[in-house]
């Protein structure tokens, strides 16, 4: 019992700690590859990976296979415009507050799983969502207003095109893993790669540098494979609403990350705004840890 709960923290700090330090990675992969076509190549090898894994494993994937639906919805939400649109966004925002404006995913959650389960918001959260677009208002204020706030839009669409997905997902929450998520991620991989090497114009030398190689290794390996493995893995042995609760998490600890390791610099306003966001999410998330959230994971992932 007790390996059991050391393993279950474990593999949450894990979660926790990965997609904290994805987003700066991410900024990282874009000193090499484009936007569109480094999410890409990411995909292409998380999903070959997460076959591999699954062959070692030896899962029945005939068996076990899931509807081809949800493979493509999974791989245009989840995979294919949410990634695309966050890596478009982190070429002019900072990483932590693309993270932060990303933090916002519970809210759209909600909304979703109103008009697609029948949840119902409380006024918490009604109140903690208000805050959290204000923060996000306050974050668009800052730099060339046109400019910025057109990525801002883009990293707001990421968090809704996610939390369709999720919401979606959670009507097969106990579809086999190794066999959902690598089509899925192939099927979104390839698309956008194929876009970045036809439009974006992959510049080989720059690409294969060591800094963003490293980074398409850990994003696609670590932020991709392996913390959506564990994700799954947890929410089989603890409340998804527990699980939830990251997203209070990740937002701080990538603007930490993109502070020291990425010397990304903050205004004042650009700090308020996250303070907002980020108390918006808490007012809202902690009732829902006392219960079962409405989603597998409402959590903002990259």
């Amino acid at each position: 019992m007790k390996s059991s709960r050391v393993a279950t923290v474990a593999a949450y700090a894990a979660c926790v700690l990965i997609w904290g330090t994805t987003w700066l990675a991410i900024k990282v992969s874009l000193t090499g590859f484009p936007a569109v076509g480094g999410a890409g190549f990411r995909f292409i090898i998380a999903g070959l990976f997460l076959y591999t894994l699954g062959a070692v494993v030896r899962t029945d994937v005939r068996r076990a296979a899931p509807p081809l639906h949800l493979v493509v919805v999974l791989a245009i939400t989840m995979f294919g415009l949410n990634y695309a649109l966050t890596y478009l966004a982190e070429t002019h925002l900072a990483s932590g507050l693309v993270a932060v404006i990303f933090g916002t995913l519970p809210f759209f959650v909600f909304a979703f799983a109103h008009v697609m389960v029948d949840e119902r918001a409380g006024r918490k959260t009604i109140i903690g969502a208000l805050l959290a677009l204000g923060g996000v208002a306050t974050i668009s204020l800052v730099g060339d207003v046109r400019a910025d706030f057109l990525y801002v839009l883009a990293t707001l669409g990421a968090s809704i095109s996610s939390a369709y997905a999720n919401v979606y997902l959670k009507r097969y929450a106990d579809a086999e893993p190794f066999t959902t998520l690598p089509p899925a991620m192939l099927l979104a991989g390839v698309a956008m790669a194929t876009y970045g090497i036809i439009v974006e114009h992959v510049d080989l030398h720059r690409a294969l540098a060591p800094a963003p190689l490293a980074a398409l290794a850990y994003l696609a390996v670590f932020g991709s494979a392996i913390a959506f493995y564990l994700n799954h893995w947890l929410l089989q042995r603890i409340d998804s609403g527990t699980m939830g609760l990251s997203a209070l998490m990740i937002p701080v600890l990538a603007v930490i990350v993109g502070a020291v390791f990425g010397h990304e610099i903050f205004g004042v306003r650009d700090l308020i705004g996250a303070l907002l966001v980020i108390v918006g999410v808490w007012l809202s998330m902690i009732p829902a840890a006392t219960r079962q959230a409405i989603v597998s994971n409402p959590t903002p992932a990259q």
